[in-house]
């Protein structure tokens, strides 16, 4: 443990002159001049060097830690007390407990306020009485010093984390570095949750130190597996860092065995700090830090899985009436976990722990979370197309993550002058993403083919509660009985314990279970229709007809039924030409609002909602035994969508080039180019609504005999204009004859979408096919557009 000087520029004067007096009356027999001081120094405290400012303290604690030395030769710890404040026993311990971490080992303490002082030998700890007061005493001191027992050193560790010391928040903090040190990884290292450099601030971590703050003795940080609740715990302990109310110790709750948090928290003291402590002897010095002044000792626990019985016993004691305030809990939770430790087995009654706690939920990125991320990405020249903002699934934190780790990994990205690029959706590639990062998870992608296989079955089978249906559009929920005739109900609880399912029970009353990775499930999903897919294709037609209902009764739809062409072709299977036409000639409908219709949505908050069209301009709006009658005269003369599934499906599909073959083996020519063209004349937003409010509303033109078209501003926001995003890009000799005959089309749908891909594609900067859109943009798309007198920009 060697000694640091550490003092930078001059200290304060009258703290300099009550040293000076001080050691003047302590050592009057050596040279004036001979002994200097630092008010600063520094010492190893386990993995950690602690560095102790003693003015800073003077000021905090009415007492100043100072080093004296003679030669730069540490001589003497001084506890310097304000004038006038009486020397206790733990100004003692305190300086004792700094002499003894040092090496080389000062010989004595020196504990005064300046009117009375008291001067101690550091290795016994008795007041040191010299038969004479002379530089060879000291020198033997100094000699005797060296022979410390290690039981010393223990004490002097616990010294220096008990309540009158402020070295504790700087170990504890130092702990929580190395903890999150060990946790950080490479971008493609997904088994440690953290990148280095990389963390996006979230609103929960905000609303949890309000918690913390209040003060809760514990908060619940709950989501669902993958959400980002280990980040949030990172934000909250990072952010805290230079706090002076809180020191935060972070707690991996799952790496340590069957351990409880008590012996966790003794592990990490063991491992970060050297102290060689029982969990008594951590239960004890939690208590006594619990009811101290000062800073609050905060453990951010993270993975709790399973509330194994030792970890729900020590969250209820620690939070019990034997600890004070001073010790408060955040816990980072699966929301499925929550209901276990906050009710009791009945799911009706709150248990301590539900008593004592508060909740702060975490979902996917908000508007704000996710322009914080856009901005972390940029630092890393790495930006996202226009239009990204309005796709979900760059609101899932582990998505971006594993684009992001393609691109590093990438060697052109080591090239500094260039600048990389997310497209601004994924489609079919999301799900492609969620099977290579749970390549290896092989218990996980078990237990999510039967769920897969449970859901397709459930829709199957009818039946369902109107509530069940919608839901059913939106995420993925299948019927608790269903899911039971596919998996054993302790395969379920395995898989609820482990955060990846979810049970409720709908507005309906319907006991059903929903899939917390819904990219995986799509994954699995479309996989089980591939297989089914080629075993159809023998009568095409039916064969689209059946793909296109299952796809449109389930999330994600559109995506699966792609990815399932994708998955059918790997698998040996063939896609005829009568498949496609079929799929083709079932083409999105807009229908007239009416009086007498009848509609029933889901809404994230409000649940069911059930919708009357009157035919005096009003609409009755009822839901959970609520009704009203609202004024609906602007949405009279609206439109309604319907049969989209197979376009949207079709508009995935298109954006990969493939060819026609004839069943000899004859190749007829690329399909892609026409499908561009059919699909990008529909006469409204090809695209699957989003719950959330930022990312469905999307401008749009409302174009009389022409539909409504997705505004530019909004940038590629639909499948079918990335997909001609990614055709104009790769084929821009022979895009220029195609987009003459779009022209001859006079379809101002299709322009305008071209229009956008293209201007996506001018933006890209100073390249060829930049320059090349840009031209033909100008030179062909754009006249072509103003030729539409009725279109207004």
């Amino acid at each position: 443990m060697e000694v640091q000087a550490v003092t930078v520029g001059p200290t304060e004067s009258d703290l300099e002159s009550r040293i000076d007096a001080v050691l003047l009356e302590a050592f009057p027999w050596l040279p004036p001049g001979s002994l200097k001081h630092q008010t600063k120094f520094a010492f190893k405290f386990g993995h950690k060097t602690v560095e102790i400012d003693g003015a800073k303290v003077s000021q905090a604690q009415a007492r100043a830690d100072i080093l004296i030395t003679k030669d730069e030769i540490p001589v003497a710890v001084l506890e310097l007390k304000r004038p006038g404040l009486e020397l206790l026993p733990e100004d003692r311990d305190q300086g004792l407990s700094y002499a003894r971490m040092l090496h080389p080992r000062p010989p004595l303490v020196i504990v005064s306020n300046g009117a009375e002082q008291v001067i101690l030998e550091t290795h016994s700890g008795m007041e040191w009485q010299p038969e004479t007061q002379s530089e060879q005493a000291v020198q033997k001191l100094m000699a005797a010093a060296g022979a410390i027992a290690a039981a010393d050193l223990d004490h002097a560790v616990e010294v220096l984390l008990g309540p009158g010391s402020a070295v504790w928040v700087d170990a504890i903090r130092a702990a929580t570095e190395t903890v999150l040190s060990d946790m950080t990884g490479d971008w493609d290292e997904f088994d440690k949750p953290f990148v280095e450099g990389f963390l996006i601030p979230r609103r929960a971590a905000d609303a949890v130190l309000h918690e913390v703050r209040r003060p809760k003795r514990i908060t619940i940080l709950e989501g669902a597996a993958l959400s980002g609740k280990s980040s949030v715990l990172r934000e909250i302990a990072t952010s805290q860092k230079n706090a002076d109310d809180m020191a935060v110790l972070f707690v991996e709750a799952d790496s340590h065995g069957d351990n409880g948090i008590v012996e966790t928290i003794t592990a990490i003291l063991a491992d970060e700090l050297g102290w060689n402590v029982s969990t008594d002897d951590t239960r004890a010095w939690l208590v006594r830090m619990s009811h101290q002044g000062g800073h609050a000792l905060v453990l951010a626990i993270d993975g709790i899985g399973t509330p194994r019985n030792a970890v729900r016993k020590d969250i209820e004691e620690l939070s019990g009436n034997r600890f004070g305030d001073q010790l408060r809990m955040i816990l980072g939770l699966d929301d499925t976990v929550t209901q276990r430790l906050t009710k009791n087995e009945t799911g009706r009654k709150a248990t301590n722990i539900g008593r004592r706690a508060s909740k702060v939920t975490l979902g996917l990125l908000n508007e704000r979370e996710f322009g914080a991320a856009v901005d972390l990405l940029l630092d890393r020249r790495i930006g996202l197309m226009n239009g990204a903002k309005s796709a979900a699934e760059y609101r899932v934190p582990w998505v971006l993550r594993s684009l992001v780790s393609e691109i590093v990994d990438d060697p052109k990205y080591a090239d500094e002058s260039l600048m990389a690029g997310l497209p601004p959706l994924m489609g079919p590639d999301l799900l492609r993403k969620a099977r290579t990062r749970f390549e290896g998870h092989h218990d996980i992608r078990h237990s999510y083919q039967a769920l897969a296989e449970a859901v397709l079955k459930d829709d199957e089978e009818g039946g369902r509660q109107i509530a069940t249906a919608l839901q059913s559009l939106e995420a993925f929920v299948v019927r608790r009985r269903t899911l039971l005739k596919f998996m054993s109900p302790s395969e379920l609880d395995e898989l609820i314990d482990k955060g990846f399912a979810k049970h409720s029970i709908n507005d309906d009353n319907d006991s059903i279970i929903v899939a917390r990775i819904p990219e995986l499930l799509a994954s699995e999903i479309a996989l089980h229709l591939a297989g089914e897919l080629k075993e159809r294709m023998h009568d095409p037609e039916a064969a689209a007809e059946w793909l296109i209902t299952r796809c449109a009764r389930i999330a994600l739809g559109d995506v699966i039924g792609a990815q399932a062409l994708f998955d059918c072709a790997a698998l040996g299977g063939s896609i005829s030409l009568n498949f496609i036409e079929h799929m083709l000639n079932t083409k999105p409908r807009a229908d007239k609002l009416k009086p007498g219709m009848k509609f029933a949505m889901s809404h994230p908050d409000a649940g069911r909602i059930n919708l009357t069209i009157q035919g005096n301009g009003k609409i009755v709006v009822e839901g959970r035994g609520q009704r009203a009658v609202v004024d609906f005269d602007e949405f009279d003369e609206g439109d309604i969508y319907g049969d989209m599934e197979s376009w949207m499906i079709l508009s995935h599909l298109a954006g990969h080039p493939f060819i026609l073959q004839e069943p000899g083996g004859s190749i007829l020519g690329r399909a892609d180019p026409a499908l561009l063209m059919e699909i990008g004349t529909a006469p409204m937003a090809l695209r699957r609504p989003v719950q959330d409010i930022d990312m469905n509303m999307v401008p749009m033109h409302h174009m009389e005999d022409h539909g409504a078209i997705v505004c530019h501003a909004a940038g590629i926001v639909e499948p079918i204009t990335f997909s001609l995003l990614k055709f104009l890009g790769a084929e821009q000799e022979g895009a220029e004859e195609w987009i003459d005959d779009v022209i001859n089309r006079q379809s101002l749908p299709l322009l305008v979408r071209i229009d956008i891909a293209l201007l996506a594609i001018a933006d890209r900067g100073a390249t060829v096919a930049a320059r090349w859109a840009d031209a033909v943009r100008k030179s062909r798309v754009l006249p072509a557009i103003d030729n539409f007198s009725r279109m207004h920009y």
